[in-house]
Order: C-alpha cells, then structure tokens, then sequence
C-alpha cells in the first residue's frame, strides 16, 4: 500500500498547485494598466465631477482686496483665573426629581442650585449641585458633610 499513499500526497499537491494558479489568474484578470498619473488622481480627488467650487478665484481676489475702513480695538478685559468648585449631588432626567432634591438640600442649609445640561442625543439632564468654593479644600469639607446626609456627591469645577 506504500504506493497508494504516495498517489494520494501527488493528487494532494497537483490540487494545491492548480488551485494557486487559477488564484494567481483570477487577481490578475482584474488589474488594468495604470494610465493615470499622480496629479490627475489627486485634481480628481480634489474636484468630484458634480461638485462646483464655492467661490471663483475672481470672487476670492475680489474678497481679498477690500480692505476694513478702520481697525477695531477693544478694551483689555480682565479674566478672574480663579476657578471655583461645587459638590454635584445628583443628577437627573427628570426636572422634577430634581427639584425635589433642590429643596431638601436648601432645606438642611445648603446653597445650592440646578444646572441644566443638554447633552444631545443622551437627552437634557438636570444637575443639583451645592455651593461655590472658592477652594478645592472647602469643596471637600462640604463634600464629607453632603455624602454624610445625601449618600452621593462628587466634586466639580463651575
């Protein structure tokens, strides 16, 4: 039977080749000379057919000559670098939990306040926040207290 194996590693071989070939065939049938250079790819690229431009370069230069009348200065204004923090303590979808929260955290003594945020698709969603402080280390003392009473708050930036 030695010659029956050997028969069957030929047949398995003559498949693979043959195989590879109409393989090698098929990518080569779809391959067309390049005929395009660079620059036609990219002026291509640059201007799909059906696309009109904005603007001419008429209208551009036009753009580019007409000069402001006088030049405007502004006052410097000053910006408070200071940045102050809050303790967020929940935040809700709906307006009215939050109100709710609003009252019971004013009613125990805290300055606190709703910030609405709108964040798209995820929906408007309505952040009871307590206090300002002026520093990070009075956000803290406040936040120990706040989680003391409420069980939830984080420390933000306002």
């Amino acid at each position: 039977m030695a010659g029956g194996k050997g028969s069957e590693i030929w047949l398995i071989v003559l498949l693979v080749v043959v195989a590879a070939v109409f393989g090698v065939m098929s990518f080569s049938k779809d391959k067309s000379p390049v005929k395009a250079s660079v620059q036609d790819v990219l002026a291509e690229k640059a201007q799909p057919s059906g696309i009109k431009p904005a603007h001419t370069e008429a209208d551009q230069a036009a753009v580019a000559a007409v000069k402001p009348s006088s030049s405007v200065v502004m006052a410097p204004q000053v910006l408070s670098s200071k940045e102050s923090f809050a303790v967020q303590v929940y935040s809700f979808k709906d307006k009215a939990r939050a109100e709710s929260a609003l009252e019971k955290l004013k009613a125990k003594g805290y300055k606190a306040y709703i910030m609405v945020s709108d964040l798209g698709a995820r929906g408007v969603w309505y952040r009871v926040r307590a206090g300002s402080y002026v520093t990070e280390d009075e956000a803290r003392a406040a936040l120990e207290t706040i989680t003391a009473d409420f069980k939830s708050g984080i420390i933000v930036t306002e």
